[in-house]
């Protein structure tokens, strides 16, 4: 069980405090309920681009280094990260210097300058980074998945952004887009560690309980609606081929998510999975195959990513629907579903064992959830998913009109791999 508090300013700012004694860190982490889906198409990348532009300098700390240096000095860990729904960032410090990472995050994110030459500069960056993942199949292959399903909607785009939008972009821009989502009420601020003498509540109100309660900006909702199969090719010369399987499920507060976590372990989330023993073990038809999902707040999705060998690409498609279709039409056996349960429980527990993964846990749940669980509550729920339950949740996801294929290859020809789409 974590010990933890949930505090909450007059301005709506949440604060999230877990004293951990048996460590000598203590990280804290920004949570800001923005993303990529909260862009428009013409501003599209500028949440990631906005995350950059944080570390660029603020009045108190002018420039990267001014803010790097500091925080080298102690050996704090720290970052960001964008995803559709979140924008996070976070310091990882020994206990004794909670004061210097929290005055840092607070500088950087109430205080950047957002320097005209810096933002032009740090275009250049993030160009080079959209490339990068560009040129990297097996990471790439996720946006096309995006775009497949979701088209052209905030959620179909690049969490980058495109070379056009990001060549566009000014400090007008970032002092806007900052101005409706970087706000006290709009943010869930976690702090885990050892808090040694540090009173962490006392200090974060006086940083930020003066801040005033400002609008709050939604998401537009994502639809998908599919009728038939859909397929999209891209074409690469490589020598391997890179794809995705994907299927429509459902948003990550449904009450079925404990099934589906299950369903997901069981197919190929570990290497003594389905997908890993037939895809990979039993006919070598890929060096990496797995199977993760998607939640987000209003729809989700369960796919297969898998680098497979072009040559056999047909196979390959064949035997991972196979797999998708047995788990819908043949009942799972008791050891097969108690590993699943097993493994999910090991794995909750597991990465809990410091500050960071402590501080992520309880952040995730208050950003989407508003409320949070404890580990146990979790592993329940996860405990009483029944092999009837998987059956039902498979039988309602895959179905021959909810297959999504994406590819990344060489490969133009759509008729030959469109009739692979059975099951």
């Amino acid at each position: 069980m974590i010990n933890f508090q949930k505090t909450q300013l007059k301005n709506g700012l949440t604060i999230i405090t877990a004293p951990m004694k048996e460590t000598k860190a203590v990280t804290v982490l920004f949570s800001v309920r923005t993303g990529s889906r909260y862009e428009e198409k013409s501003n599209n990348g500028i949440s990631h681009f906005l995350e950059h532009m944080f570390f660029k300098g603020t009045n108190k700390r002018p420039n990267t280094l001014d803010i790097s240096k500091e925080l080298d000095s102690v050996g704090a860990s720290y970052n960001a990260f964008t995803s559709e729904e979140e924008t996070g960032f976070y310091v990882r410090v020994p206990f004794d210097h909670f004061h210097l990472a929290l005055d840092i995050l607070i500088d950087m994110i109430f205080n950047s300058k957002f320097d005209t030459e810096e933002i032009e500069r740090e275009k250049g960056v993030i160009l080079e980074e959209l490339n990068m993942y560009q040129d990297l199949p097996q990471k790439y292959i996720f946006d096309l998945t995006k775009e497949l399903l979701y088209g052209d909607t905030p959620l179909g785009r690049q969490t980058v952004g495109t070379k056009e939008t990001i060549r566009k972009m000014t400090r007008k821009d970032f002092l806007n887009y900052k101005n409706m989502f970087y706000n006290p009420n709009n943010m869930v601020i976690t702090v885990a560690g050892n808090p040694g003498k540090s009173d962490w509540i006392k200090e974060i109100k006086e940083y930020l309980s003066n801040y005033p309660l400002k609008e709050k900006y939604d998401y537009k909702k994502a639809v998908i609606k599919q009728d038939s199969p859909k397929l999209l090719l891209h074409h690469k010369k490589t020598d391997q081929a890179h794809l995705t399987i994907s299927f429509p499920t459902f948003s990550r507060s449904d009450k079925r998510r404990p099934i589906l976590k299950v369903l997901n372990n069981i197919l190929g989330e570990t290497m003594s999975s389905r997908m890993f023993t037939q895809v990979r073990e039993r006919r070598g038809l890929a060096y990496y195959i797995s199977t993760d999902y998607w939640d987000f707040q209003d729809n989700g999705v369960l796919m297969a990513s898998a680098g497979i060998d072009i040559k056999r690409i047909d196979l390959a498609i064949k035997v991972i629907l196979e797999e998708f279709r047995k788990i819908r039409d043949d009942k799972i056996n008791d050891w097969e579903l108690q590993k699943g349960k097993e493994n999910l429980k090991g794995r909750i527990y597991l990465g809990l064992e410091d500050s960071m993964s402590v501080a992520m846990f309880l952040a995730e749940q208050e950003t989407f959830w508003k409320d949070i669980n404890q580990p146990e509550k979790i592993i329940e729920e996860i405990s009483k998913v029944t092999e009837d339950d998987i059956m039902k949740l498979a039988k309602q996801i895959f179905q021959k009109k909810n297959i999504n294929l994406a590819i990344i290859s060489p490969i133009k020809e759509k008729t030959k791999i469109e009739k692979l789409l059975e099951m």
